[in-house]
C-alpha cells in the first residue's frame, strides 16, 4: 500500500479578496517605491510612500514609523527583527538607516548622499554593501560601524541596485546595477558584464548559491526588458523585451515563477523560467508600478507599489498559516487526519457562525494552477460544525480546498504525495 503524506497549510487573508486579481490596499495618491514583507510573519509589512509605514495586521491598520521615504528596505538574513533602509532624497539626512526593534525606530549608521540600495550576504556575517548615485559603492565589514570605498574599476558610479551570490566557498560575489549596465565584483575590482548599457533598477536572486539570476534593464529603448543569467551574473541574455521595466522579483519558493513590473504596462508573470510571459493586470487600477514584494512565508500574495497606492494580488496558493484579524467572522475549515493512505477517506469539517446561517456554502477543490478539480459541496447547511467525507481518489500533488460562504472564505492547501 502506498503512503500519502498530507501537508496542510491554512491561509485566511487579512482582507476579504478573491483569487486571481489585484485589490487596492490603501495609500491613495501616494507613490509607493518600496515594499518589504517580513520573511517569517506575513502580517508585518513595510511600505515606503510619503513616509515609512508599518502594519502588524496584514494591512488592516498602519503606523508611521519614520518621517522619511525609503528607497529600499532589507531584513537582516539571519535576524529579521533587524532591518535596514536607504534614504536618498538629496539631503544631509541621506544614508543607510538601521532598526533593531522590528522597524519601529530608525537611526542612521552611515551618511551617504543619494543612497539607493543595500545588500547583506548571509555569510560571512558583518558585511554590508551600499550603493548610491554619484558615489558608487561603499562597504562595511563590521556591521556598519566603519565604511570604505569599493569602486575599483567601476566605470559608472550611479548605482541603482545591488545583489550578492555565493558561487564559491570563499568570499561572496557582488553585482551592481548601474545607469550603464551590470558589473560583477569578485575579490578586488569590478568587471562589466555583457548586459546592455542601460539602467538596471533591479537584480533578483533566488538563492545565493543558485546560478540563475534575473535583472530588469530599462532605458526607454527597444532593448528594455527582463534579462536572465545562468552563471551567477557573469553573462546575460534577454528573456522578454518590455520597455520601461522598473522591477523584477523571483517567487521565493519557486524559481521558475518570476514577476516583472513596468511604469506604464503593469505586471507580467512567467511560470516556466522565462519561456512565456503574460500580463497579470486584472483589477489593477494603476499600471504605473514601481516595485514588487513577496515573502516566503506567504506566497498567496504579491504586493505592488504604484504611483497612486498599494495593491495586492491574491493567488489563493500558499504554505503559511496567517491568523485572522480579530474582527473577522469565525469561518473555520479543518481536514483530518494529517497523514492518510491512498484510498483512505479524509474527513473535512467546517464551522459556520450563526450570523451566516442563510448564506450559500461552497466547498471546492482546485489544483495549484487554479483549475477546478471537484465540487465537494454546494448548498445551505446548519450553523456550527458540519462535516463531509472526501475519499481522495487516486490523485496526487498539490490541491487547494476552498470554503466560501457569502463574502467570506478560507483555503487549505493539501499536498498528497505517493
Amino acid at each position: 500500500m502506498c503512503k500519502l503524506n498530507v501537508i496542510l497549510a491554512c491561509f485566511i487573508p487579512a482582507a476579504v479578496v478573491s483569487a486571481g486579481e489585484w485589490h487596492f490596499m490603501g495609500f491613495e495618491n501616494e507613490a509607493i517605491h518600496a515594499v518589504a514583507v517580513h520573511p517569517e510573519n506575513p502580517n508585518i509589512i513595510f511600505v515606503s510612500g510619503d513616509n515609512l509605514y508599518k502594519t502588524i495586521e496584514g494591512g488592516w491598520m498602519w503606523d508611521t514609523v519614520a518621517w522619511f521615504p525609503a528607497n529600499s528596505m532589507l531584513f537582516h538574513p539571519l535576524n529579521p527583527d533587524t532591518m535596514y533602509a536607504t534614504l536618498g532624497a538629496g539631503s544631509y539626512s541621506d544614508g543607510v538607516y538601521k532598526s533593531t526593534d522590528g522597524g519601529n525606530t530608525w537611526n542612521v549608521i552611515h551618511n551617504m548622499m543619494y543612497a539607493t540600495s543595500l545588500v547583506i550576504p548571509s555569510f560571512p556575517e558583518g558585511i554590508l554593501v551600499a550603493g548610491c548615485k554619484g558615489g558608487g559603492v561603499e562597504r562595511s565589514d563590521d556591521g556598519g560601524v566603519t565604511w570604505y570605498s569599493m569602486n575599483d574599476s567601476l566605470d559608472n558610479l550611479n548605482i541603482l541596485s545591488l545583489a550578492t551570490v555565493s558561487p564559491f566557498d570563499s568570499a561572496p560575489v557582488f553585482l551592481a546595477g548601474t545607469e550603464a549596465g551590470i558589473y560583477c565584483f569578485f575579490t578586488e575590482y569590478w568587471v562589466k558584464t555583457n548586459a546592455a548599457g542601460l539602467t538596471v533598477p533591479s537584480i533578483a536572486v533566488y538563492r545565493e548559491y543558485i546560478p540563475v539570476l534575473w535583472a530588469a534593464l530599462d532605458g526607454g529603448s527597444w532593448s528594455d526588458g527582463m534579462y536572465k543569467s545562468i552563471d551567477y551574473g557573469l553573462s546575460w541574455e534577454v528573456s522578454e523585451w518590455w520597455v520601461y521595466i522598473t522591477d523584477i522579483l523571483i517567487n521565493s519558493l519557486d524559481s521558475q515563477t518570476v514577476y516583472a513590473a513596468d511604469s506604464g504596462w503593469g505586471v507580467m508573470i512567467t511560470r516556466n523560467g522565462g519561456t512565456d510571459w503574460n500580463l497579470m493586470n486584472e483589477n489593477l487600477g494603476d499600471s504605473v508600478v514601481f516595485c514588487l514584494s513577496q515573502t516566503p512565508a506567504d506566497t498567496v500574495h504579491l504586493y505592488a507599489g504604484t504611483s497612486h497606492g498599494l495593491y495586492v494580488y491574491d493567488f489563493c496558493t500558499g504554505i503559511q498559516e496567517v491568523p485572522p484579524h480579530p474582527d473577522r467572522r469565525d469561518v473555520k475549515l479543518k481536514i483530518s487526519p494529517n497523514i492518510a493512505y491512498l484510498g483512505s477517506p479524509l474527513g473535512i469539517t467546517y464551522w459556520i457562525p450563526p450570523e451566516l446561517s442563510e448564506r450559500m456554502v461552497s466547498i471546492r477543490l482546485y489544483d495549484i494552477s487554479g483549475r477546478l478539480a471537484q465540487v465537494l459541496f454546494e448548498g445551505r447547511t446548519e450553523t456550527g460544525w458540519n462535516s463531509l467525507i472526501w475519499d481522495g481518489g487516486s490523485v496526487s500533488g498539490a490541491f487547494l480546498l476552498h470554503l466560501k460562504i457569502g463574502g467570506f472564505n478560507t483555503t487549505k492547501k493539501v499536498v498528497l504525495m505517493r
